[in-house]
């Protein structure tokens, strides 16, 4: 009796056994891998398009439980390798109590780059770290994030070399670009327009961080000054490493009015005078002297000519 029931055990041990395999035979691999909780990161935004060092952003991110099961205590946790990124709120985490099967959650994360950064990529790396009712898991994820320097120039020392403008004059202005960015600038050119001087450009080449370049531009006044309003000007164009141009703008002369005057003719009007002056007597005197000693001489000639003339009739 005690061996038959020992048999049955062991009987319904092995069909036990059997049915589990059968059940399990039915689901294909992948159903069953699928079982296995999956937590993954399917997107990350950042709140602005161009980052600058020591700027406030945002990183948004999507995380998916791509398995059927529903995964509990989950941890995000963001960081550089070197500092680059402060958090602004906290430690740079964020915790989530569940997410259901197939489901997705956003988090979004404050962050502030250092302002020592240079113009490149960074990398954030996402750790991820949750549990199911048997274990827990953990996923590491990368976020790259462009920093920009900022690119900016100062001009200084704007000023026009002649002291007296005249209108046709040329005139020569002086100016410096300062590239006070932490980027270098590139095909750097200065025009100097306004309402009464013509429009003229040189160009200044590429100019790094932190250098100088001289503006030397020729022009001419075309206008007589205005009381009211005249606005003269050198416009800075340049590009940044990625080909977006920036300007600068900065006035000529006193709040961009260049004096230019009248040419002056006196001199011209003084010569034609002088010209037109009457002959005192002196003058006159010193002609009938020179024409008297003219006949006189051409007197002489004339007789020294008839007298060789004769001479050779008699011989």
């Amino acid at each position: 009796m005690h061996i038959m029931k020992k048999n049955n055990k062991i009987i319904t041990g092995i069909i036990i056994a059997i049915c589990f395999a059968v059940i399990i035979s039915l689901f294909p691999s992948g159903e069953a891998e699928a079982l296995t909780p999956r937590v993954m990161m399917t997107e990350y935004s950042l709140s602005k398009d161009v980052i600058y060092p020591g700027d406030d952003f945002k990183v948004s991110i999507t995380l998916k439980n791509t398995s059927r099961n529903k995964i509990m205590n989950l941890k995000a946790s963001i960081s550089s390798d070197n500092g680059e990124f402060l958090p602004l709120n906290g430690t740079g985490s964020s915790y989530i109590a569940e997410i259901n099967g197939e489901a997705e959650e956003e988090l979004e994360f404050g962050l502030q780059a250092v302002s020592s950064l240079e113009d490149k990529s960074y990398k954030l790396k996402l750790k991820i770290e949750y549990e199911d009712w048997s274990k827990g898991y953990t996923v590491n994820e990368t976020i790259y994030v462009p920093v920009k320097q900022k690119t900016e120039v100062m001009v200084t020392d704007t000023y026009i070399a002649e002291e007296e403008i005249r209108l046709g004059d040329n005139i020569e202005i002086v100016s410096t670009i300062n590239n006070v960015g932490g980027a270098d600038i590139y095909k750097v050119k200065a025009t100097a327009s306004g309402e009464n001087i013509s429009e003229a450009t040189t160009y200044v080449g590429n100019i790094k961080a932190g250098k100088s370049a001289n503006i030397d531009i020729i022009t001419a006044a075309t206008a007589l000054a205005r009381i009211d309003r005249n606005e003269n000007k050198i416009v800075i164009t340049y590009e940044d490493i990625d080909g977006n141009e920036y300007s600068e703008k900065v006035y000529i002369g006193n709040d961009g009015r260049i004096n230019v005057i009248e040419q002056d003719f006196s001199d011209i009007i003084q010569v034609k005078q002088d010209t037109r002056k009457k002959m005192t007597d002196i003058d006159k005197l010193l002609i009938i002297i020179a024409s008297v000693v003219v006949l006189v001489i051409l007197f002489i000639v004339i007789r020294v000519l008839k007298r060789k003339k004769i001479e050779r009739e008699f011989d």
